[in-house]
């Protein structure tokens, strides 16, 4: 019947649906396997029909089931959403969900963000850097507010706020490459260097491998990390040439090297998911449509 049908008969098919696995929907959720298909048993008795097709593989879901994850992808979001907006209190408290794919995202949006916490210390802000499809996750989750994400990428339920540009540069040791200060180079003379560079997961090191893509050049870094720190540290102390944003390279200790090419800007949105209705959201929305995108 459904009128037996509950929240957790949902939620046990939404996460059913998402991981495609019962033993690790099970896992996630913290239900035993057994009591975990029961209950999807039960559940697609109550509406009388198949909601997966099992295999050795895992599930995939139906017609009917795909109907099913639709409505229920949207009603958690809005359920979601509809919870945190009743959590925020008449002064404005409460949580703010931002989340990033870039790590430059700090950067255009720290007044706005130091103008919001001032007027409203009450409201905590939570920030999560992460790939695009993980934020889709906590999209729906009712747990994202504020996306900054690459001109590329999608997610359902956004609208632009404002956007902003990076024109990354090469970067250099000022001690270990003083000769390179004031030299225009080359293409071929900088892939001559050692390079210590982010792995291709980043926007920058992706951006910079299409380029050497469009000239058909095949370039392996001598050295190539997950960690942004490290790479930084090695850079510092003359292990090779760098590629980053050059705002976060002190003038102190780096050169930003002159190049007779440029690489491709790489454009960046701020945007606010449609679904959330909090007030705060609003007030920093308005704060950074003040703000001046670089």
């Amino acid at each position: 019947m459904l009128n037996n049908l509950n929240l957790n008969s949902l939620k046990y098919f939404f996460e059913i649906a998402n991981t495609k696995n019962i033993t690790k929907a099970s896992e996630n959720i913290n239900i035993s396997q057994p009591a975990l298909t029961k209950a999807l048993k039960q559940l697609e008795s109550d509406l009388n029909t198949t909601l997966f097709i099992r295999s050795k593989k895992g599930v995939v879901l139906t017609k009917e089931g795909e109907i099913l994850y639709e409505n229920t992808k949207r009603l958690f979001g809005e359920l979601g959403s509809t919870i945190n907006v009743i959590k925020e209190n008449k002064e404005l408290g409460g949580h703010l969900y931002i989340g990033a794919t870039t790590t430059n995202f700090l950067e255009p949006l720290l007044e706005p963000l130091k103008k919001f916490k001032k007027k409203f210390p009450k409201v905590h802000l939570e920030i999560v850097l992460e790939e695009i499809e993980v934020l889709e996750k906590y999209n729906k989750l009712g747990k994202l507010d504020l996306l900054i994400k690459n001109n590329y990428e999608e997610i359902d339920n956004y609208e632009i706020i404002n956007t902003f540009s990076i024109e990354d540069c090469f970067i250099a040791s000022k001690k270990a490459f003083p000769v390179l200060e004031n030299k225009t180079l080359t293409l071929d003379e900088l892939l001559k260097k050692p390079f210590v560079l982010l792995s291709n997961i980043t926007h920058g090191r992706r951006n910079f491998d299409a380029y050497l893509r469009s000239k058909n050049i095949t370039f392996k870094p001598t050295y190539e990390f997950n960690s942004y720190s490290l790479c930084r540290e090695l850079l510092k102390n003359g292990f090779g040439i760098g590629i980053g944003n050059p705002i976060h390279y002190q003038k102190d200790d780096f050169l930003i090297l002159k190049t007779n090419f440029s690489l491709q800007k790489r454009t960046f949105h701020i945007c606010y998911m449609k679904s959330s209705k909090k007030e705060s959201l609003k007030e920093l929305i308005n704060l950074l449509k003040k703000s001046t995108m670089k």
